[in-house]
């Protein structure tokens, strides 16, 4: 059924009931800064917007899909259902209020629409504006994943990067909307309308009645908008009563849940928290998902960034749903509460797909090595318990999954060495360090006869001028003293190196890559060296808390990588 449209309604204050002109403002109550809603002059039958006229959504075809969660329904004992929020165009529940957004930016006839945003919201309404054929501004924080922002980006949108997080970047969109015709897209009055579509979605694909909706909240939008939905949908007589809604925080970002016992709204000097999509620090809509908890009866969780992994990975194993971290905060609060939630009927809302935040994965996992392309290696490595375990130590400490580890005895006793070397110099490794240490292990070719070896060097360097390098090597059994000079100590190492070793086999070093693995002075550096020689290449690895060390590993040990595998 087609929403309808009507300008039978006001635009007042939540707050204090103030009358405001769409005209004037879209965002905030001009007299007293409080967020506004819509107020109908009279119910209606069926979903229905606050515009002159509406363009049937030229991005999505279909509700989002509505699933039972089979598995997990019979493991905790509940009826739990899932609304895949992430099947929207730009993957996100967003496109339900830009939608709107745009549309209302259009009618208002705005130059153009501007928006902050941690990253889902810039993508989805720099897709509708795109369609629409309206300039668009993103304002996002610098925390922002590269994949929301390339979405952005694909849509012709202006990015605006900001150093802070999404509150600072709502003060200066603010500003920057204040300045020009443009119209300010956002946690505010129209994208709620827009996001009430939610609860005539579900109403629409499942006629049963919900004991509970479990719904993440950052600016609490979202949570607002589907209470507001849920009304309409009872003063209509299409439902008889309300679900209570659960409002779902990290902990470690929870200003909406603080306020909520509080009973007044809380703001945040900052918040951090894997679950960026969810980091607001000044709720703007703190006001009305009070409203909506206290209507419905409803709570308010929060959950540990643990937890959020737990739940994270359990959604995606047993049900088949890769999600970003905001969409295990449903899954996490259910756990932390079954003796509330038992025998319940459920909705978690999964809002965002996990592609737009794949870092969160690979910070929490062990990576898998690069294995030469070995039969006996790759063996060995399955071998090894490094897959189990890869699997096991997922969101936990490293300490004890390191050290169950089965090495063949070559390659133990190289990385033996490497912790040996680090110790002399002082050094002891952090779990994340041995993480790299032993996939760098795993690839290493034992059977190698070095040409070259460094025995010393020294470097000179002064505040003007080049770096002067003086190594002492030792080639087939004869030690050789190089000198060389560079711009930095690498070039010059490097350079004075090269100018003996080429003797033996000509290598250009084409790329070169250095990974801090901490922010600690003493941190393990790993450095990659790409070797060429005519068309061939090799890549080689060294580790080491020592920049320069690790530099000589890597092209010692490209240098005989290459002589191995190229005929005399």
């Amino acid at each position: 059924m087609m929403p309808s449209t009507t300008k039978n309604y006001q635009l007042k204050c939540v707050a204090n009931g103030h009358l405001n002109s769409e005209k004037e403002t879209t965002t905030y109550c001009t007299e007293c800064g409080s967020v506004l809603r819509v107020y109908y002059d009279e119910p209606a039958n069926g979903l229905r917007y606050p515009l002159d006229s509406l363009v049937p959504d030229p991005l999505k075809s279909n509700n989002s899909a509505l699933t039972h969660l089979d598995r997990l329904s019979e493991t905790y004992e509940a009826d739990l259902f899932a609304k895949l929020d992430f099947e929207h165009p730009t993957g996100c529940f967003k496109d339900r209020g830009s939608y709107i957004e745009v549309q209302k930016a259009l009618e208002l006839d705005a130059d153009a629409i501007c928006v902050a945003s941690t990253g889902n919201m810039a993508a989805s309404v720099a897709a509708y504006a795109c369609y629409f054929k309206i300039p668009c501004f993103i304002f996002v924080p610098e925390k922002t994943t590269d994949a929301k922002i390339a979405q952005a980006t694909i849509y012709d949108a202006n990015i605006i990067r900001i150093k802070g997080d999404f509150s600072v970047c709502e003060g200066l969109c603010r500003k920057f909307a204040e300045s020009g015709n443009y119209y300010m897209a956002g946690d505010y009055v129209f994208r709620e309308e827009g996001q009430k579509a939610f609860p005539y979605e579900i109403h629409e694909q499942h006629k049963g009645e919900f004991d509970y909706i479990f719904i993440p909240i950052g600016c609490g939008t979202n949570f607002a908008a589907i209470h507001k939905g849920y009304k309409e949908l009872k003063e209509a007589g299409e439902i008889s009563k309300l679900p209570k809604l659960i409002a779902l925080q990290p902990e470690q970002s929870s200003p909406v849940v603080e306020g909520i016992f509080k009973k007044k709204k809380i703001i945040k000097k900052q918040v951090n928290t894997m679950a960026q999509s969810v980091a607001a620090s000044d709720p703007v809509d703190f006001e009305k998902v009070l409203i909506g908890i206290q209507d419905t009866d409803g709570a308010a969780y929060t959950v540990t960034e643990d937890e959020i992994l737990q739940s994270l990975k359990e959604m995606a194993v047993e049900e088949g749903y890769f999600t970003e971290p905001a969409c295990a905060l449903p899954l996490a609060a259910f756990k932390n509460n079954l003796d509330t939630f038992k025998n319940k009927k459920c909705l978690f809302i999964l809002t965002g797909a996990g592609l737009k935040d794949t870092k969160t994965v690979a910070k929490h996992s062990l990576s898998s090595p690069v294995l030469s392309p070995d039969i006996d290696k790759i063996r060995n490595y399955i071998e090894s318990g490094y897959i189990e375990m890869q699997k096991e130590s997922w969101g936990k400490s490293r300490d004890t999954f390191m050290a169950q580890l089965d090495m063949d005895k070559g390659h133990q006793k190289l990385y033996n060495q490497y912790v040996s070397d680090f110790n002399k110099k002082g050094k002891t490794l952090s779990n994340n360090e041995i993480e790299v240490l032993q996939s760098l292990v795993f690839n290493e070719d034992i059977d190698l006869d070095y040409p070259a070896e460094v025995l010393d060097y020294k470097l000179t360097m002064r505040k003007h001028g080049l770096v002067q390098a003086k190594v002492k090597l030792d080639i087939e059994g004869k030690e050789i003293i190089t000198e060389a000079s560079g711009v930095g100590p690498i070039d010059a190492i490097l350079s004075a190196m090269k100018s003996e070793t080429d003797n033996i086999f000509h290598l250009n070093v084409s790329n070169h890559e250095v990974e801090i693995l901490s922010p600690d002075t003493d941190s393990l550096v790993m450095v990659t060296l790409t070797l060429a020689n005519n068309d061939q290449e090799w890549v080689s690895k060294g580790a080491s808390p020592d920049t320069l060390e690790a530099v000589i590993q890597a092209f010692t040990k490209g240098l005989a990588i290459a002589t191995k595998s190229t005929p005399a």
